[in-house]
């Protein structure tokens, strides 16, 4: 029977295929670990650190079991790194190997990805929201018309936010299923008839929890049935099942199904002036009653919008909704137009039932949120603790689970990933911790400027501009600034962009692929970015060499979800500052930090510009959670480390 260590390891068939090819520990351990979990249907939990190959360690095995596999991820790059690389080279490997193995693997995308065949034919009155929009509309038509997939993936320079994609695409809600004239032809039910046979689903949280929900409801799921689950960047899968397993009120949600039951009517041609009328009032009544509801953007706690609005408005304008919604669900059972009645009158009841649980806030374990935006309004309600849920939803079914990222300890402990998802009384468990890979000690260096203002103080930010000036002409560019907010990104890039040696981009101004295109071809570039730049982002070779990132990370505390999980923990006796607000910083500051060192080549700065992990005492936690790298606490020291580095001189010692 072959093993991954026949594949990986020396003498392995890696050795053989690959010139030059190293065996890496790491991996070895690693892969074992997996095929462990896989002989014994375990649990286990592995953090891999950057460079360990921990895609290969966890594929390799899975292919070998014989078992149906969903591998699940939080970010598009691994999936399509996965798919579109590691699946491919396995492959030709798994070829080379005796004996010789074939095997099957699907990517697996939510439906927003597919173009939706039966609305594309019927789409006559497209919203555009610019000429940009316009103007790429003929390439997604001649696209249409040739495509096998209809994954908006093959329209190279399509933005993310492309307005009328959502005319062109269909939700849960919105697909008629087998009564579709294009059922049998529809993209998303031909890919997921191919999965049904597949080895490997390559898939992302969202849609495995989605499938999780639709399960629990007590419908077809999503998915295949499937042996074996791997959570790779497993650090998401908290915030991911708080969002599956809550639900929404939106402005948008009333507005598209007065929208579809227009369409509908419309394809019937029974779209009279009645229905107009009862159409219209919906949509104008939601307005009123989203509308006046809360006044300040941002999110808030659902209560305290309440606490300062007149409470018989409110209700007179939810009651108002309601009715209308009511009208509308009678309305659509007298009509005879085929068999999308039935979901059209299903979803006026979902919204009714969940916006009167959300604005009655009756169930204690749920959060209740409302977030004004620029063009509406989102009413949540969202689970206060996921352990209890994700204990009984994920960790029972049956079969190996294997949790992976390069981030799941803080302070060299898994116990804050372990109790936010439940898995503390585990049987099945075991966890592995992986050495680093890369030479740290000789090619990074942490700056940390002991005497700089604390994020707090009003002259903060002009000490940030000081450094970020200093430390970027010392690599000449090739730096990412990173911000753990939007507003200290604008202050820092307001004040420094008249006079900045090097060119400067800033997220936001394009598209994020195009920006790190453009980052890596002008080496001496510097890239101002926030959260979504702190991972799931690869620069390898000189174009990055300094990484700095403003303030530690912690979560928002006037943020109404922390905030609540944080009043749990310390209703409960314990320390929410100590054992949430830290550990959760620390992981997501190795995320920031690990953008740093991709390779074995690569060497740099990273540059943490808070001075409260020199000054305060939980700082230790801070720089035990970093790879072991020397630290430093002024810039000179930062600057001459660097002119060594660059001129081949021994840093170490």
């Amino acid at each position: 029977m072959t093993r991954a260590s026949d594949i990986l390891g020396p003498g392995g068939t890696l050795s053989e295929q690959l010139d030059g090819y190293e065996t890496r520990t790491q991996q070895l351990d690693m892969a074992a670990a997996v095929e462990r979990a896989f002989d014994e249907r375990g649990h286990l939990v592995v953090e891999a650190a950057t460079g360990t190959g921990k895609t290969l360690a966890y594929l390799i095995p899975a292919i070998l079991s014989g078992k149906t596999v969903v591998v699940s991820t939080a970010t598009k790059a691994l999936q399509e790194q996965i798919f579109q690389k590691d699946i491919p080279f396995l492959r030709q490997l798994f070829q080379a190997t005796k004996p010789k193995r074939a095997f099957k693997a699907v990517y697996l995308k939510g439906r927003s990805n597919y173009l939706c065949k039966f609305r594309y034919e019927e789409a006559t009155d497209l919203r555009f929201r610019s000429r940009e929009e316009i103007a790429l509309f003929p390439a997604i038509r001649k696209w249409a018309g040739k495509t096998k997939t209809g994954d908006r993936s093959e329209l190279k320079g399509l933005p993310d936010d492309y307005g009328p994609w959502a005319q062109l695409s269909a939700t849960a809600a919105q697909c008629h299923g087998s009564d579709c004239a294009f059922h049998a032809d529809c993209f998303v039910t031909r890919i997921r008839r191919f999965a049904q046979d597949a080895d490997i689903v390559v898939v992302n949280h969202a849609l495995f929890f989605a499938d999780l929900a639709v399960r629990d409801a007590g419908a077809d799921g999503i998915l295949p049935d499937y042996d074996a689950i791997i959570f790779d960047e497993a650090h998401h899968l908290e915030s991911m099942m708080t969002s599956y397993f809550g639900f929404s009120v939106t402005t948008w949600r009333v507005h598209d199904l007065a929208t579809d039951i227009r369409t509908e009517l419309d394809r019937h041609h029974a779209l009279n002036l009645a229905a107009v009328k009862v159409l219209n009032d919906l949509d104008n009544v939601a307005d009123v009653f989203f509308g006046a509801l809360i006044a300040q953007p941002g999110r808030h706690s659902l209560q305290s919008v309440l606490d300062s609005s007149d409470r018989t408005e409110v209700a007179k304008r939810q009651l108002a909704l309601d009715s209308a919604l009511e009208q509308v669900a009678e309305w659509i059972g007298t009509l005879d137009i085929g068999d999308t009645v039935e979901r059209l009158h299903e979803r006026c009841t979902e919204l009714r039932s969940e916006l009167s649980t959300i604005m009655s806030q009756r169930i204690n374990s749920l959060v209740y949120l409302a977030e004004k935006r620029s063009k509406g309004v989102i009413l949540e309600a969202l689970p206060l603790d996921v352990a209890d849920l994700f204990r009984d939803k994920v960790l029972t079914l049956p079969g190996p689970q294997i949790f992976t990222s390069a981030t799941l300890t803080a302070g060299s402990s898994f116990d804050f990933f372990l109790a936010r998802l439940g898995m503390t009384a585990d049987r099945k468990l075991s966890t592995l911790s992986l050495g680093h890979v890369f030479d740290y000690a000789n090619n990074a260096l942490v700056y940390i400027p002991n005497r700089l203002p604390e994020p707090n103080k009003p002259d903060f930010v002009e000490g940030v501009c000081t450094i970020v000036d200093y430390l970027v002409r010392t690599t000449e560019g090739r730096a990412f600034v990173l911000f753990t907010s939007y507003r200290n990104l604008d202050l820092v890039y307001n004040a420094m962009e008249a006079d900045f040696p090097y060119p400067l981009l800033r997220q936001g101004e394009a598209p994020k692929g195009e920006l790190l295109e453009r980052f890596r071809e002008d080496v001496s570039s510097v890239l101002f970015a926030t959260h979504s730049f702190w991972e799931g982002v690869d620069v390898q070779g000189e174009s990055l060499s300094l990484v700095i990132i403003d303030k530690l990370p912690f979560a928002n505390p006037s943020d109404p979800l922390t905030k609540a999980r944080m009043n749990l923990l310390d209703d409960q006796g314990q320390d929410s500052f100590r054992d949430y607000s830290i550990p959760s910083a620390a992981i997501s500051l190795r995320q920031g930090f690990g953008r740093l060192i991709r390779s074995q080549r690569d060497r740099g700065i990273v540059a943490i510009l808070d001075s409260r992990i020199a000054n305060r005492r939980y700082g230790r936690t801070f720089l035990n959670s970093l790879p072991p790298a020397p630290v430093v606490w002024n810039a000179k020291q930062a600057r001459q480390w660097w002119h060594r580095v660059t001129a081949g001189e021994p840093v170490s010692g």
